[in-house]
């Protein structure tokens, strides 16, 4: 690839990928503000200089020149307009509610549609089809993987047998008994190639392996894979986050394997696309969840707060004082703003010291 072909790619990467997450975010609060009849002032995608904008109902639409947010602003919700007759406030809590999970929630919508379509691309009736591999780890070696074999491979046969039913591999590497076998792999579009490759003692399975998972993979488990998804890169995000809370994970918050902010994210997107667009789907579909997840944190400046105020105000009876639950919200986007831009270092040193994992095959 060209340099300029290259840089080509990595814009529109990175303008895809914020698109995909902040547009149908800010249009999730959008459309349920507007389903509940609250007046939406601004639709905005990016921050700082106006780029183009159009008023369509008494409500703005604008493209800004900072692809780092976007907003939708909702009157009420502003100093000298907290009473206005169609506000957010002016709503039952319940469609308060809505509203604020609504963004959230289209983000964790917009990772099941692009895994769906990820997974709609493996769809085959192949039994020899080469579904996922397993990625070595201290623990758990793949030799599949350090033999080169990938998804989308084809398994022809083992040990001179063609492979005609899903069973018949893990068949054939519990007869060998750990001993070397013989596999004749076709690369999608390429010629086939001959391996010779010695399973694996895996402690996890408790059993030998050689990394890889083959099948038939029909339309309706492709839609169940992308409805899933998201819940379970929710539990993985959790778990990562408890993982680095607890000091499991070396370095820390902001060691090499710690928190990513909005350049790493950047780097890791162009680097995804430059692998092809499978993998930049992939961890926009990833993003989108932990965008989702981060919104729902009950601190100031995100909707995971402004939703811990609608609840508070149900169990009192009575609202807060609009002024200070302001100037609350305005602590907690410069404490927000000020932990991105500290994170932001670390992504620098990062890359300078080329931490960031590769997605070459």
């Amino acid at each position: 690839m060209t340099l300029v072909a290259s840089w080509a790619v990595g814009i529109l990467a990175v303008v895809g990928m914020f698109l995909l997450l902040i547009g149908p975010h800010e249009g999730g609060h959008f459309l349920f503000a507007k389903l509940f009849k609250v007046n939406v002032y601004e639709y905005s995608l990016g921050m700082g200089t106006r780029l183009w904008s159009t008023t369509r109902n008494g409500t703005l639409y604008a493209l800004r020149l900072l692809p780092i947010g976007g907003y939708v602003r909702l009157a009420g919700m502003e100093p000298g307009d907290y009473d206005a007759p169609n506000g957010f406030h002016s709503k039952a809590a319940w469609k308060r509610l809505l509203v604020l999970l609504a963004g959230p929630g289209v983000n964790f919508l917009v990772a099941a549609v692009a895994m769906t379509v990820i997974a709609l691309t493996q769809v085959n009736t192949d039994a020899g089809k080469v579904i996922n591999v397993l990625q070595p780890t201290g623990s758990a070696p793949s030799p599949a993987w350090s033999a080169g074999i990938r998804p989308g491979d084809h398994i022809v046969s083992i040990d001179g047998h063609p492979v005609t039913s899903t069973q018949q591999i893990r068949t054939e590497v519990d007869k060998a008994d750990g001993q070397p076998l013989t596999l004749v792999v076709s690369h999608p579009g390429g010629a086939a190639r001959t391996i010779t490759l010695t399973p694996a003692y895996n402690p996890d399975q408790k059993r030998n392996i050689i990394g890889i998972g083959t099948g038939i993979f029909t339309p309706a488990q492709a839609v169940m894979t992308g409805v899933t998804f998201p819940v379970y890169a929710a539990i993985g995000i959790v778990m990562g986050i408890y993982a680095l809370a607890s000091g499991q994970v070396p370095g820390g918050f902001f060691g090499p394997q710690g928190a990513t902010g909005a350049i790493g994210i950047g780097y890791l997107t162009v680097e995804a696309a430059q692998a092809g667009w499978v993998n930049w789907l992939n961890i926009v579909a990833l993003l989108s969840v932990a965008l989702g997840l981060a919104n729902l944190l009950p601190l100031p400046a995100l909707d995971g707060g402004r939703i811990v105020v609608v609840l508070l105000e149900k169990l009192r009876g009575r609202p807060f004082n609009r002024e200070r639950e302001m100037q609350l919200q305005r602590f907690g986007l410069a404490a927000l703003l000020a932990l991105v831009a500290f994170i932001a270092y670390f992504d620098i040193q990062r890359i300078i010291n080329h931490q960031f994992p590769g997605f070459g095959q």
